[in-house]
């Protein structure tokens, strides 16, 4: 076990450090650099439609070692499950109304089929359905956190930092209302935009986890090696 750890110790301290550095960037990037005003509930900012979401970072930084640090694999999975869901949030709300959910379970149904079929168009997996179906349920869990917009009626939010000081301050929430008493409230076109780009920018992640690994696997390799005395 002990040379077990110590063979891992380069990647685990290269994917500890990277992911402090994804946390500070996908948090700061959406509610303080990249925002309509910032300070607007408490110290949050209103996010712009362009977020970077924290956990599809990390889904797509878990895709790139599942698919065997593939770079080209992610992006084909994180493209193919973002046009799957990005599709339910488009037609699904079409066929049924809130809060009837069976139009957006049709549409789930469909899309899910679809990638299935799509695996089946080239030998190679290079289209495996399992990877696409984690970045469909990245988009689909960030539609749900930011309000469900196009389902719920007013589920991107107002954008503006008076109309959500209000809804915090003076106003029961609503349904639909996205996370952080509304400051997440998106409009569903920027919610895939966002999950692909996250899903990606994990891509990168892993990229640089594995070359900062080998870096320090270096590093320490030439520090084992035994000096030996050179003969006077």
């Amino acid at each position: 076990m002990a040379a077990r750890l110590k063979a891992t110790l380069p990647l685990t301290v290269s994917i500890g450090v990277l992911a402090f550095l994804a946390t500070e960037l996908a948090l700061n990037f959406t509610f303080h650099w990249v925002t309509v005003q910032n300070g607007v509930f408490g110290a949050y900012g209103v996010p712009q439609g362009l977020q970077l979401a924290l956990p599809a970072i990390f889904v797509g930084w878990g895709l790139y070692f599942l698919l065997s640090t593939s770079f080209s694999k992610t992006l084909i999975a994180a493209l193919t499950g973002t046009i799957g869901a990005t599709l339910t949030m488009a037609i699904g709300p079409k066929l049924a109304d809130s809060p009837d959910f069976w139009g957006l379970g049709v549409m789930i149904g469909i899309t899910a089929a679809a990638l299935i079929v799509l695996s089946t168009v080239v030998e190679d997996d290079r289209f495996a359905p399992a990877p696409a179906f984690c970045a469909y349920a990245s988009v689909f869990f960030w539609w749900i956190a930011t309000g469900l917009d196009n389902f719920v009626p007013g589920g991107k939010g107002p954008h503006t930092a008076e109309a959500v000081t209000a809804a915090i301050t003076n106003k029961p929430l609503s349904a639909g209302t996205g996370a952080f008493g509304g400051l997440l409230s998106t409009p569903w076109q920027w919610v895939s935009i966002t999950v692909l780009a996250s899903l990606a920018l994990g891509a990168v992640f892993g990229i640089v986890s594995v070359w900062l690994a080998g870096v320090l696997g270096r590093v320490g390799a030439r520090s084992a090696e035994p000096k030996v005395a050179t003969p006077a």
